[in-house]
Protein backbone atom coordinates (compact mmCIF):
# COMPACT_ATOMS: atom_id res chain seq x y z
CA UNK A 1 0.00 0.00 0.00
CA UNK A 2 1.54 3.38 -1.02
CA UNK A 3 2.37 5.68 1.87
CA UNK A 4 2.93 2.86 4.37
CA UNK A 5 6.28 2.45 6.03
CA UNK A 6 7.96 -0.89 6.52
CA UNK A 7 9.24 -1.95 9.94
CA UNK A 8 12.81 -0.73 9.32
CA UNK A 9 11.57 2.72 8.24
CA UNK A 10 9.33 2.99 11.30
CA UNK A 11 12.20 1.97 13.61
CA UNK A 12 14.52 4.54 11.99
CA UNK A 13 11.85 7.25 12.30
CA UNK A 14 11.26 6.43 15.97
CA UNK A 15 15.02 6.27 16.59
CA UNK A 16 15.61 9.66 15.01
CA UNK A 17 12.83 11.24 17.04
CA UNK A 18 14.15 9.65 20.24
CA UNK A 19 17.65 11.01 19.53
CA UNK A 20 16.17 14.47 19.00
CA UNK A 21 14.24 14.25 22.27
CA UNK A 22 17.33 13.06 24.16
CA UNK A 23 19.38 15.99 22.82
CA UNK A 24 16.57 18.39 23.70
CA UNK A 25 16.30 16.94 27.22
CA UNK A 26 20.06 17.21 27.73
CA UNK A 27 20.14 20.82 26.56
CA UNK A 28 17.15 21.72 28.72
CA UNK A 29 18.76 20.10 31.76
CA UNK A 30 21.97 22.02 31.11
CA UNK A 31 20.07 25.27 30.69
CA UNK A 32 18.04 24.65 33.84
CA UNK A 33 21.19 24.06 35.93
CA UNK A 34 22.76 27.32 34.80
CA UNK A 35 19.50 29.27 35.09
CA UNK A 36 19.45 28.56 38.84
CA UNK A 37 22.65 30.57 39.27
CA UNK A 38 22.72 33.72 37.07
CA UNK A 39 26.47 34.26 37.60
CA UNK A 40 27.22 30.78 36.29
CA UNK A 41 25.31 31.46 33.05
CA UNK A 42 27.99 33.80 31.71
CA UNK A 43 30.85 31.53 32.78
CA UNK A 44 29.14 28.42 31.40
CA UNK A 45 28.30 30.15 28.12
CA UNK A 46 31.85 31.38 27.66
CA UNK A 47 33.38 28.08 28.69
CA UNK A 48 31.13 25.80 26.68
CA UNK A 49 29.68 27.65 23.69
CA UNK A 50 32.80 29.38 22.41
CA UNK A 51 35.12 26.92 20.62
CA UNK A 52 38.56 26.90 22.20
CA UNK A 53 41.55 24.75 23.06
CA UNK A 54 41.26 22.97 26.40
CA UNK A 55 44.01 23.41 28.98
CA UNK A 56 46.14 20.50 30.18
CA UNK A 57 44.27 20.42 33.51
CA UNK A 58 40.89 19.76 31.87
CA UNK A 59 39.35 16.29 31.51
CA UNK A 60 37.84 14.61 28.44
CA UNK A 61 36.13 11.24 28.01
CA UNK A 62 36.45 8.85 25.07
CA UNK A 63 33.45 6.52 24.74
CA UNK A 64 34.20 2.89 23.91
CA UNK A 65 31.71 1.08 21.66
CA UNK A 66 33.45 -2.31 21.56
CA UNK A 67 34.39 -4.66 24.39
CA UNK A 68 37.56 -5.63 22.54
CA UNK A 69 38.93 -2.07 22.87
CA UNK A 70 39.28 -2.40 26.64
CA UNK A 71 40.46 -4.93 29.19
CA UNK A 72 38.09 -5.08 32.14
CA UNK A 73 40.41 -7.24 34.29
CA UNK A 74 43.33 -4.79 34.16
CA UNK A 75 41.13 -1.71 33.94
CA UNK A 76 42.99 -0.51 30.85
CA UNK A 77 41.96 0.87 27.49
CA UNK A 78 43.56 -0.76 24.45
CA UNK A 79 45.46 1.35 21.88
CA UNK A 80 42.71 0.92 19.26
CA UNK A 81 40.34 3.00 21.40
CA UNK A 82 42.48 6.09 20.69
CA UNK A 83 43.06 5.45 16.98
CA UNK A 84 41.94 8.63 15.17
CA UNK A 85 39.77 8.40 12.05
CA UNK A 86 41.15 9.35 8.64
CA UNK A 87 40.34 13.03 9.15
CA UNK A 88 42.66 13.07 12.20
CA UNK A 89 39.96 14.33 14.58
CA UNK A 90 39.53 11.94 17.52
CA UNK A 91 36.08 12.52 19.01
CA UNK A 92 35.89 12.96 22.79
CA UNK A 93 33.66 14.81 25.27
CA UNK A 94 34.75 17.66 27.55
CA UNK A 95 33.84 16.13 30.92
CA UNK A 96 35.47 18.51 33.41
CA UNK A 97 33.06 19.23 36.27
CA UNK A 98 30.44 16.68 35.21
CA UNK A 99 29.05 13.96 37.44
CA UNK A 100 29.37 10.36 36.26
CA UNK A 101 25.69 10.18 35.24
CA UNK A 102 25.96 13.39 33.21
CA UNK A 103 28.87 11.97 31.22
CA UNK A 104 26.91 8.80 30.41
CA UNK A 105 23.93 10.95 29.43
CA UNK A 106 26.10 12.78 26.90
CA UNK A 107 27.21 9.35 25.72
CA UNK A 108 23.65 8.55 24.66
CA UNK A 109 23.89 11.47 22.21
CA UNK A 110 26.81 9.74 20.47
CA UNK A 111 24.91 6.51 19.84
CA UNK A 112 23.79 5.65 16.34
CA UNK A 113 21.75 2.87 14.82
CA UNK A 114 24.56 1.35 12.76
CA UNK A 115 26.21 -1.82 14.11
CA UNK A 116 29.20 -1.03 16.31
CA UNK A 117 27.83 2.34 17.39
CA UNK A 118 24.66 1.31 19.25
CA UNK A 119 26.13 0.42 22.66
CA UNK A 120 28.71 2.02 24.97
CA UNK A 121 30.67 -0.48 27.08
CA UNK A 122 33.02 1.94 28.80
CA UNK A 123 34.88 5.21 28.57
CA UNK A 124 38.44 6.42 28.96
CA UNK A 125 38.66 9.48 31.21
CA UNK A 126 41.70 11.34 29.94
CA UNK A 127 43.39 14.40 31.44
CA UNK A 128 44.02 16.71 28.48
CA UNK A 129 47.66 16.89 29.62
CA UNK A 130 48.07 13.30 28.38
CA UNK A 131 47.36 14.55 24.85
CA UNK A 132 49.33 17.77 25.24
CA UNK A 133 52.46 15.87 26.32
CA UNK A 134 52.24 14.01 23.01
CA UNK A 135 51.90 17.23 20.98
CA UNK A 136 48.17 16.79 20.46
CA UNK A 137 45.52 19.44 21.13
CA UNK A 138 41.95 19.08 22.43
CA UNK A 139 39.64 21.60 20.73
CA UNK A 140 36.19 22.07 22.27
CA UNK A 141 34.06 22.58 19.14
CA UNK A 142 30.50 21.72 20.30
CA UNK A 143 29.81 20.00 16.97
CA UNK A 144 27.58 17.96 16.69
CA UNK A 145 26.53 18.48 20.35
CA UNK A 146 27.52 20.59 23.36
CA UNK A 147 30.85 19.59 24.93
CA UNK A 148 32.00 17.67 21.84
CA UNK A 149 35.76 17.99 21.54
CA UNK A 150 38.19 16.98 18.79
CA UNK A 151 41.71 15.80 19.55
CA UNK A 152 43.87 17.04 16.67
CA UNK A 153 47.53 17.35 15.74
CA UNK A 154 48.16 13.69 14.98
CA UNK A 155 51.40 13.08 13.05
CA UNK A 156 51.13 13.34 9.29
CA UNK A 157 53.44 11.90 6.69
CA UNK A 158 53.48 11.49 2.92
CA UNK A 159 54.17 7.82 3.60
CA UNK A 160 50.91 6.23 4.88
CA UNK A 161 52.78 3.39 6.61
CA UNK A 162 55.05 5.80 8.47
CA UNK A 163 52.05 7.93 9.47
CA UNK A 164 50.20 4.86 10.79
CA UNK A 165 53.25 3.78 12.80
CA UNK A 166 53.64 7.24 14.37
CA UNK A 167 49.95 7.36 15.30
CA UNK A 168 49.99 3.80 16.61
CA UNK A 169 52.94 4.68 18.87
CA UNK A 170 50.93 7.54 20.41
CA UNK A 171 47.89 5.27 20.87
CA UNK A 172 50.09 2.67 22.57
CA UNK A 173 51.53 5.31 24.92
CA UNK A 174 48.05 6.56 25.77
CA UNK A 175 46.82 3.03 26.51
CA UNK A 176 49.65 2.62 29.03
CA UNK A 177 49.38 6.06 30.64
CA UNK A 178 48.49 5.59 34.34
CA UNK A 179 46.63 8.93 34.41
CA UNK A 180 44.01 7.58 31.99
CA UNK A 181 41.20 5.77 33.79
CA UNK A 182 38.81 3.20 32.35
CA UNK A 183 35.26 3.68 33.65
CA UNK A 184 32.68 0.96 33.04
CA UNK A 185 28.94 1.55 33.55
CA UNK A 186 26.83 -0.79 35.68
CA UNK A 187 25.27 -2.01 32.45
CA UNK A 188 26.06 -1.09 28.83
CA UNK A 189 24.64 2.27 27.71
CA UNK A 190 22.14 1.99 24.86
CA UNK A 191 19.35 4.11 23.35
CA UNK A 192 16.96 2.53 25.82
CA UNK A 193 19.14 3.28 28.87
CA UNK A 194 17.30 5.36 31.42
CA UNK A 195 19.60 7.92 33.02
CA UNK A 196 17.02 9.54 35.30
Amino acid sequence: MPGCLDTAQVEELIGSRMRFLQRLRSRFASWFKTAKNPRSVERETDRILVPHELAAGELVSRFIYSKRKMTRASGRVKPEAFDPPRDGRLSVVHSTGLADGEIWEIGTLTLGTQPGRDTIYGRADVPVGCFVSRRLRAILDNDPFLRHTSVVGWPESSDPQSQNELRLQICLELSQDPAIKLTIPESPVTHATSLE
